[in-house]
Order: C-alpha cells, then sequence, then structure tokens
C-alpha cells in the first residue's frame, strides 16, 4: 500500500519542514489541503515545497472547482509540471470547508470530472488525477481521465468497494483505489488515549462530510444516527478542523458517538497496531494506497512514525 500525507498550509516554512522530513523517510506523497480562507494558500505552497524537495510528489489534496475555475487549475496544474515533470498530483471533490466557509455551495460531481478533463487536457499525461468520492453520485462522476479515486466514507470495506466498483464503472476502467484517513501515530500504547483526544475536531470533520445526510445508508447504526444528526447539524465551518475549536467540544459530549467516528474514520495508534488495521482494509476493500492527515501536535514527529510503515514494508 502506497502512503501519502495531507497537510494545512497555515505556515508555508512549517509545510516545508513536514514535506522535507516526509521525504526523508520515503513517503512518496505530500497533499496540500486547499481551504484558503481558513488555512491559506494552497498552491503557493505546493510550488514552495517542490522546489525544495527533490523526490516527492505535490499536489493540492483536496481541493475544487469551485472556489477556482477549472480553467485556473489547469493553468497551474501545467506550470508546476512543466517545472517538476513527474512529480505534480491534484485530488479533486466537491467542495467542504473551502466553499462552505465562504457561503458557496459545493459543486455538482459532474463539474469534478470536467475540471479533472480540463487538467487533464491542458497539462497532458504527467499529473496525477485522482476524483475525491465520499459518495455513489460522486464516484459516479470518475472521468476517464483520472488515475485514481480518493474514497470517503472511513473503514467500511463494503461501502468502499461499493464506491471503487461504481467509479470503475464511470471511468470505464478500474482507477487506483486510495482512501483518506484521520491519523496520529504515537510511539507507546499508553500515549493513545491523548491522541484520540487531539484528533476529535479532525475526526468530526472528515465524519461530517463522509457520511453526508443519508446515514443509514452508509452503515451507520440506527441507534446512532439522532445523535450524529445532532452534531453535524451544529458543525461551525470557521472552526474547522481546529484542535482547540467549538466543534472538539461538541463531539467530546457525546461519548458513544465519539467512539464510532474515531473507530470508523481514524487511525490512532503506534506504527504496528496501524500497519495491522491497513492491511486488513487493503485485503477487504482493495485499497492500493491511503492519505494520513496531519493535524496533530506533533506532526513532526507523526510524519516520522508514519515513514516506518513505508520503511518496514508491512503496510
Amino acid at each position: 500500500m502506497e502512503i501519502a500525507v495531507s497537510h494545512l498550509p497555515t505556515d508555508p516554512a512549517r509545510s516545508l519542514e513536514i514535506a522535507q522530513v516526509a521525504e526523508e523517510v520515503g513517503i512518496g506523497t505530500f497533499g496540500v489541503a486547499d481551504s484558503s480562507h481558513l488555512y491559506g494558500a494552497m498552491y503557493p505552497v505546493v510550488q514552495h515545497i517542490l522546489a525544495h524537495t527533490r523526490t516527492i510528489r505535490v499536489g493540492p489534496c483536496v481541493t475544487n472547482p469551485v472556489t477556482r475555475h477549472p480553467s485556473v487549475h489547469a493553468a497551474d496544474v501545467t506550470a508546476l509540471n512543466g517545472l517538476f515533470p513527474g512529480r505534480v498530483f491534484v485530488a479533486m471533490g466537491t467542495g467542504d470547508s473551502a466553499v462552505h466557509s465562504v457561503g458557496l455551495r459545493p459543486a455538482d460531481p459532474g463539474q469534478v470530472g470536467e475540471a479533472l478533463d480540463t487538467i487533464r487536457a491542458a497539462a497532458g499525461s504527467g499529473p496525477q488525477l485522482f476524483l475525491a468520492a465520499s459518495g455513489p453520485r460522486a464516484a459516479a462522476a470518475t472521468p476517464g481521465s483520472a488515475d485514481g479515486v480518493l474514497l470517503g466514507g472511513g473503514f467500511e470495506p463494503g461501502w468502499l468497494g461499493r464506491l471503487a466498483a461504481t467509479a470503475a464503472e464511470a471511468a470505464g476502467r478500474p482507477p487506483r483505489r486510495w482512501m483518506i484517513a484521520v491519523a496520529h501515530l504515537v510511539e507507546r500504547d499508553s500515549e493513545v488515549a491523548a491522541a484520540r483526544q487531539a484528533v476529535r475536531a479532525s475526526v468530526i470533520a472528515v465524519a461530517r462530510h463522509g457520511l453526508g445526510v443519508n446515514l443509514a445508508g452508509r452503515g451507520v447504526p440506527a441507534d446512532l444516527i439522532p445523535g450524529l444528526r445532532e452534531l453535524f447539524s451544529r458543525y461551525v465551518f470557521a472552526e474547522h478542523a481546529r484542535p482547540d475549536g467549538v466543534n472538539a467540544r461538541t463531539l467530546a459530549d457525546h461519548p458513544r458517538e465519539e467512539a464510532y467516528l474515531l473507530d470508523r474514520f481514524a487511525l490512532v495508534g503506534t506504527p504496528g497496531e496501524v500497519a495491522e488495521r491497513l492491511r486488513v482494509v487493503a485485503e477487504k476493500a482493495g485499497i492500493e494506497g491511503i492519505v494520513l492527515t496531519t493535524t496533530v501536535p506533533d506532526p513532526m514527529t507523526h510524519v516520522a512514525l508514519i515513514g516506518r510503515l513505508v520503511q518496514g514494508g508491512r503496510a
């Protein structure tokens, strides 16, 4: 399984430092999240990292066709691919915090596929293109230009397999199957409880988008649906993924729902524990790659521990 990381670009210099650690420990792909109103510009950080690293692949993960027109994405990606051939990738979705935080609406899934086609036509075969999909409508928009799909919805092999099959039918071939997960790797089991608390905000952010409104249709236990609907209805986009924000505190007030979402959407534990869980999901759902978040108190140590998964060949 190929292992990538994603990062919120709040500080370009810090983003570069984390990317350099990722490259040093053997991680092959570094995603820069795109929620510019909340966390800063994405494409300048992508270029900054590409210019000061040697081999790691870098790109938006995940961006959208709403806050930038597809032609603007295409121009940026084409330029970056010309400067750093073979090292650029793009994961494109309908938009979440990037659009909601400025009062816009997510794109229709078909617009996402069209945006990837626009990028491919302009940039050629060099960049790797992924469509991000958390539901069947999004997966059904996977264009033939996409190299892969970045699947949401958490560690539910049946759900991931359904999305992947839908994407393959739409694209006319089986695209590469990747997924995204909140992650916090630690050295010792005694650190796990604190690590789970530290990723609450990221978990509810990913879960709200990944589960959508059709909770029953995505395998959520019936007794948890009312509480999760209440949680998601109270979500504050201005506090998106902020570890000390109101969303994290709201989730902490719902311990049963918190436990469920952490188990479904997060990888928290030692490298050995995480590697075993990745092995199981790879076997059951045919997952070929995973993007792990870096929204943790000590991202340097976290990324170095992710490197153990790569170097040890255990995932």
